[in-house]
């Protein structure tokens, strides 16, 4: 597939309108249209709402950062300077205050990342800070720092065929009996230029419309499992200086919980939201899961040979 840019049209609300999608398991119901998810259907139970309105600054909150605050009742309100507040609440409802057009990919952008990582916290889910491809029908987690190439890594698997269950944000369940399985999200990642350079894929809509970042969507409908798949290893990535290392398996212990701690998507809010049941999910996954520490290419040239071997190598130390 040739690279070359492509816009989408779609109008993105229509005032009173409610819109049906399904996001990490959730029925959900929204005003504000997300052509990014699945569509939901008229008889899914409805988990989570997303609706437009207003989203005050609390009394005596406790802060969680520069742009994120706690209500000891167990709210989150987060607010992008310019882009819109977002009040996160009980698990169930965001209210969202737009401070710009609607149509604009920034809202999305914010609500699709850490807005349902907060309220996965609220729902006592676990979020990780990883894309999640499947692999020979079982799910494995590509973790890291921003930076490390979770996306791109992921994105040169999906072209090889593997197949996406999450970007960025990987939610995983607990299941009857041990182990987890990985939700799915929506089958579009977000990828610098170089990136879809390197791998020659289709550069969508730009993620952000402020602002200089040369970092697009790109839709991978074809390639995207809509269906819960059983965690099986979850790869912790690194580059730099230890690129040439060997993969470290953690099977238990302390470096096992360490490196699953470090993965939680925003640990800090978990921590303050649902901080004790945070942390036993952490152990479980510690204990049932292969923890891999991976070294990755920093040449974005090599990646796709790297990604082709990478299913061989992770068959090696994971839960296959």
């Amino acid at each position: 597939m040739s690279r070359h840019d492509s816009t989408r049209a779609e109008s993105l609300t229509v005032p009173g309108a409610a819109y049906r999608y399904r996001i990490f398991g959730w029925g959900l119901l929204s005003e504000l249209a997300l052509p990014d998810l699945p569509p939901g259907d008229a008889a899914d139970s409805i988990d989570v709402t997303f609706r437009l309105g207003e989203a005050p600054s609390f009394d005596d909150p406790v802060q969680l950062g520069a742009l994120v605050a706690y209500r000891r009742d167990g709210c989150v309100r987060i607010e992008i300077p310019g882009v819109a507040a977002y009040l996160v609440q009980r698990g169930r409802e965001v209210v969202i205050e737009p401070q710009m057009a609607l149509d604009a990919p920034d809202i999305r952008v914010f609500l699709l990342g850490s807005v349902v990582g907060i309220l996965c916290h609220q729902r006592g889910e676990l979020p990780l800070h990883g894309s999640c491809v499947e692999v020979d029908g079982q799910a494995v987690v590509l973790s890291g720092l921003s930076g490390t190439g979770k996306s791109t890594l992921a994105a040169a698997m999906v072209a090889g065929g593997a197949r996406l269950l999450a970007d960025d944000v990987a939610v995983a369940m607990r299941v009857d009996g041990g182990g987890f399985r990985i939700m799915p999200a929506f089958p579009r990642q977000k990828l610098w230029r170089d990136a879809l350079t390197a791998l020659d894929l289709l550069a969508g809509r730009r993620v952000r419309s402020s602002g200089d970042a040369e970092k697009f969507e790109h839709a991978i409908d074809d390639r995207f499992c809509p269906d819960p798949r059983p965690l099986a290893l979850v790869c912790h990535l690194s580059r730099g200086l230890d690129a040439a290392a060997e993969p470290l398996l953690h099977t238990n212990g302390f470096e096992a919980l360490q490196a699953v701690n470090e993965a939680v998507y925003r640990l800090g809010i978990g921590q303050a939201v649902n901080g004790q049941q945070m942390f036993a999910a952490v152990a479980a996954l510690a204990k049932s899961v292969p923890q891999l520490r991976l070294p990755v290419p920093d040449d974005l040239n090599a990646l796709s040979s790297f990604a082709a071997e990478l299913p061989t190598l992770l068959r090696r130390y994971g839960g296959f």
